[in-house]
């Protein structure tokens, strides 16, 4: 898969591809059901499937949003884009407050129509475009038929009565229902950071815990708790129990978010861990005694091994 970036790349794509736009955060099963119509499409007529996505996310530009928002970031979104094996080339234009004030007709007529020269257009049921979002389905086909270029509409894909969508899916993650998003992902969420120096107290319990200093606060970091994870280190995946919150029986003010990585006993400080959470287990919980804490971390560890694959992927 070609990855472009900027108005400037769009040289390098090829007239008459099949394209679809949109943010595509969290490259969610709804989204895959459209890549795979895309590619659909393309085969009949041996064209190029091309993706015109955003980077930052349109979101955080307008509403100025630093942190807790996103399900991937744009390298994640690559990714798993690149993973469904339906895309030939991508292009990430920059959102900025400029290019937000671009009116429908420009963003559609000089950018895709003009510039990227499409053969066919396939969009999700809810796509918007250009300043305010005023651009919308109706207006999309209005101005392609003048230029006999055809438009589909992917419908929500649904799944057990529950409509798929990014939004759906965040609000799961900040609720802590990881198994509920991870249904609609098709794949484990994940957050990823570096181990750094910690206060070594679950070491002193006979539970060492690698502290986590998350790579990119963007991401939505879910609700307070303990989960059942998986932990990848060095492409081996080990279980492990994740506590996200401040860890009230130590009078800790600051969230913190730190990981007890079964059947592992190394120093990892400085390590990279990507982590793929699978199921919420309990709420935070202040013990007066340490032995407290002690045995539930015992029965936490007994409900993690309950989980053992979590959705399908990572």
């Amino acid at each position: 898969m070609r990855i472009l970036y900027g108005i400037e790349s769009i040289d390098k794509i090829e007239s008459q591809s099949v394209i679809t736009l949109g943010s595509f955060d969290g490259v969610h099963l709804g989204h895959i059901q459209l890549l795979s119509y895309l590619r659909k499409i393309a085969n009949v007529d041996k064209r190029r499937t091309l993706v015109v996505t955003f980077y930052p996310h349109p979101q955080t530009v307008l509403r100025k949003i630093e942190e807790n928002y996103l399900i991937t970031t744009i390298e994640e979104r690559i990714s798993l884009i690149e993973r469904s094996g339906f895309i030939d080339d991508i292009l990430i234009l920059k959102f900025d407050m400029s290019f937000s004030q671009l009116n429908p007709s420009d963003f559609i007529k000089s950018i895709i129509l003009e510039m990227i020269k499409p053969s066919h257009i396939t969009v999700g049921y809810d796509t918007h475009f250009g300043k305010d979002r005023m651009g919308d389905i109706i207006y999309l086909k209005n101005i392609t038929q003048r230029k006999n270029i055809n438009v589909d509409i992917v419908e929500p894909y649904n799944l057990n009565e529950q409509s798929v969508s990014s939004t759906a899916i965040r609000k799961f993650l900040r609720f802590g229902k990881i198994q509920d998003a991870n249904k609609l992902l098709g794949y484990n969420y994940f957050i990823k950071g570096i181990v750094v120096k910690g206060e070594g107290r679950g070491a002193l319990l006979g539970f060492p815990t690698a502290n986590i200093e998350l790579y990119d606060k963007i991401k939505i970091l879910p609700q307070n708790g303990v989960y059942a994870v998986k932990v990848e280190y060095r492409g081996k995946l080990f279980r492990g129990l994740l506590n996200i919150g401040k860890r009230p029986t130590f009078e800790n003010n600051e969230k913190t978010v730190e990981v007890h990585i079964l059947d592992m006993n190394e120093n990892l400080y400085g390590e990279i861990l990507k982590i793929y959470l699978i199921a919420r287990i309990r709420d935070e919980v202040r013990f007066d005694k340490n032995n407290d804490l002690i045995e539930q971390l015992k029965k936490d560890i007994k409900n993690q091994k309950k989980y053992q694959g979590g959705t399908h992927g990572n």
